[in-house]
């Protein structure tokens, strides 16, 4: 009989052991991988960000979706302005601007007569090149110049780790000078891609942030307010 409250005792102490390690772990865990899923979301949502704002600039609106989104950054384009050379605070100090610079290139290349811009130092030997002052613009794919040429439009859109996609949604608030500003919001709910872990670590973040009367997940930009485009997390 002894053997057996001896056994049922180290039971009870194992169990106890094992409670209060988990009792310590799962926050831990919790909020590491939380952590490590949150840096690749945030990263995706400035990404988001970046392209709507550069869709804005081009639209005067957002994309109503990331379809459309994505159709846009594949097949359409932005424009921006070429350069070459940049002046140096010498030529600054002298009184060159980059008007007078251009106004200086448009004649040599009407008249053919580059005797001035040489003296200006607007035309250089660089790596064997002739390179001349040029402020072009021009037209180039909106991938490209947005994300860059490698950027997989695939995952645009799409939450990190999971097959589910942003909620994202566009709206416009009239400023007190009666102004209206279009504004939008992509996010994703802590739901979306901490519910395979704690139930209870998610329960209390979950109602942690509805009693502080935040967003219960990670988003950037507002349907409501002009906040500049901000992430939650900044």
């Amino acid at each position: 009989m002894k053997n057996v409250f001896k056994i049922l005792l180290v039971i009870a102490i194992i169990g106890l052991i094992w409670a209060t390690y988990k009792s310590v772990e799962t926050p831990i865990t919790f909020q590491r991988t939380r952590e490590a899923r949150e840096a690749a979301i945030i990263k995706e949502l400035m990404d988001i960000r970046t392209a709507q704002v550069a869709y804005k600039q081009e639209h005067n609106v957002h994309a109503a979706n990331f379809q459309e989104l994505r159709n846009w950054l594949e097949n359409g384009s932005v424009t921006t302005v070429r350069r070459e050379l940049e002046l140096t605070e010498e030529q600054l100090e002298k009184g060159m601007t980059e008007e007078k610079a251009v106004e200086i290139i448009k004649k040599a290349k009407a008249t053919g007569k580059w005797a001035e811009a040489e003296k200006e130092g607007l035309v250089i030997e660089q790596n064997g090149k002739r390179v001349v002052f040029t402020r072009d613009t021009v037209l180039v794919n909106a991938k490209s110049e947005v994300l860059g040429a490698d950027y997989n439009l695939s995952k645009l859109g799409v939450v990190p780790g999971t097959n589910v996609e942003f909620d994202m949604d566009t709206a416009s608030v009239q400023t007190a000078s009666g102004i209206n500003i279009r504004i939008f919001q992509a996010s994703v709910p802590y739901t979306a891609y901490l519910s395979d872990l704690s139930k209870s670590e998610l329960d209390n973040l979950v109602d942690k942030q509805t009693q502080l009367d935040k967003f219960p997940g990670l988003k950037v930009g507002s349907l409501t307010e002009i906040n500049n485009n901000a992430g939650n997390w900044e």
